[in-house]
């Protein structure tokens, strides 16, 4: 028989190894990997290999998933922390995404469309992130800057351009409005049809499509089935933002007497193939206030994934309520990096203590399961059973996390610390498909000095920009006040 030749072996650690139906540690653990896939997860492996890391003192987690994000420098979320206009009502992106009725420059207008990607899919590799379910518009060259960007890093992605059913405009008296376009939805629809189809169909390719629109509050039934349709014809999943907005919730009450909810169950969209981003504003949440129907059920009963990004709300005062109990209705929760800084670290902790606010139960949003979300229920909601695991025969997406600092300290149960101490800094090393692209804690495919002078001075124009696109012509400054006053002399 022939003796087997590993490209890498990692070795040494403590692996987070998959036995075929959950995470168990396996003390100075041995991954080998032979292209693309693990050859082997166990105590050792004696066979000869191309290369060898030394992981002791390291643990080595499954590549994390993020179910949706929206890749790039995201210049207006950093002006909104603790602030923005109040009628609102916590819709963070009305202060920055409308487009003008009148044809002044779009927030974004000045911004250097590859700085910004180049940014987003370094800070995602860096903090460990190996497959990430990307929101945008076509862009630059339709599409192509995108998938470019993305095979410059290694990294994965499942994206295509959004279906859009609908904009928002920003009104002269200052008044954001939106309005549907079904004609263009189902042109775009076509569009990332075509897209998808174009895209490689190989097992290994990293860049994968799925069919995404846009909202659900921008659509109408129509343009929801027929999206979902498309997405089954083709064999990929569908997402939607869903009642990530206080007020779709009561407007669709008003105009149907359902929930959201019980529309898209009623419209056949929801089933396992189905990723509804966010999924906060829904029946029993304690900001609608109407618990005579059960939308929790419902969403259960259907095997629906949902994508959760709590830091986003827990930045505009909002939680999921609850992670605890989508889980436990049979709802596929996984976890997303929909802001910056595109950490999953941050997202798992956050997950934690905010189902442990929201329920008043200290043993709620417990770390094994925040920790699965970041993997294994990712894998589910893409239906890939060769991701968010370290098991033979699945894909080589890896991290290794350096424990050893004074943050993350002494603590006998590595996932609960890796949950509420761990940060992006703690992350040495980063494979993705056997591929090596951070080692040391640096990234090996870009320079990262580059990528931050780039994208600051993309920021830069798009805040200097600022008083074309504002209806008052005001500044950053005078828009978003700083948290400090200038010093005066």
């Amino acid at each position: 028989m022939t003796e087997q030749i590993a490209d890498l072996v990692i070795s040494g650690g403590l692996v987070v190894a998959f036995d075929g139906e959950q995470h168990r540690y396996l003390e100075s653990g041995a991954i080998a990997i032979a292209g693309d896939k693990i050859l082997s997860v166990g105590r050792d492996f004696p066979g000869p290999a191309k290369r060898r890391i030394d992981a002791r003192g390291q643990i080595a987690i499954p590549g994390q998933i993020s179910t949706h994000a929206h890749i790039g420098a995201h210049e207006g979320p950093r002006l909104l922390v603790d602030g923005g206009r109040r009628e609102f009502v916590r819709s963070s992106f009305l202060h920055f995404l409308p487009q003008n009725r009148v044809g002044r420059p779009g927030f974004l207008a000045p911004q250097d469309a590859r700085a910004s990607l180049r940014y987003g899919f370094a800070s995602l590799l860096r903090n460990g992130v190996t497959t990430v379910v990307a929101f945008a518009p076509a862009g630059p060259r339709d599409g192509e800057l995108m998938l470019e960007t993305a095979r410059e890093f290694g990294i994965r992605l499942v994206w295509s351009p959004v279906v859009t059913g609908g904009r928002y405009w920003l009104e002269e008296d200052g008044k954001v409005s939106s309005e549907l376009d079904t004609k263009a939805g189902f042109q775009s629809l076509e569009a990332t049809a075509r897209f998808i189809e174009r895209l490689p169909k190989t097992a290994d390719a990293r860049v994968s499509g799925l069919v995404a629109l846009d909202e659900y509050y921008l659509s109408t039934p129509e343009l929801r089935k027929e999206a979902k349709k498309v997405a089954d014809a083709l064999g990929v999943p569908f997402t939607l933002h869903f009642v990530e907005q206080h007020r779709e919730f009561y407007e669709t009450m008003g105009q149907t007497g359902l929930t959201p909810v019980q529309c898209l169950a009623q419209e056949g969209v929801l089933d396992a193939g189905t990723i509804l981003a966010h999924c906060v504003y829904i029946s029993t949440h304690s900001a609608i206030g109407y618990p005579v129907e059960d939308d929790i059920a419902i969403l259960g009963a259907t095997g629906v994934n949902v994508a959760h990004s709590p830091v986003a709300f827990a930045r505009r005062g909002i939680a999921l309520e609850s992670f605890d109990r989508f889980r436990r209705a049979g709802v596929n929760v996984a976890l997303a990096t929909d802001t910056y800084p595109l950490d999953m670290f941050a997202e798992m902790r956050m997950a934690s203590l905010m189902n442990k606010l929201a329920d008043g139960n200290f043993e709620a949003g417990a770390a094994a399961d925040v920790f699965r979300a970041s993997n294994l229920a990712g894998a589910s909601a893409l239906a890939r059973p060769d991701l968010g695991r370290l098991q033979p025969g699945a894909k080589a997406d890896i991290v290794l996390v350096d424990p050893r600092s004074l943050s993350f300290g002494a603590n006998p149960d590595p996932i609960r610390a890796l949950v509420h101490l761990a940060g992006p800094d703690r992350v040495s090393s980063v494979i993705v498909d056997g591929k090596v692209l951070v080692e040391g804690g640096r990234l090996l495919v870009a320079d990262e000095e580059e990528i931050l002078a780039e994208v600051t001075a993309s920021s830069q124009a798009v805040w200097d920009a600022h008083p074309s696109h504002d209806i008052l012509g005001r500044t950053v400054t005078e828009r978003f006040p700083p948290s400090l006053p200038l010093w005066a002399e």
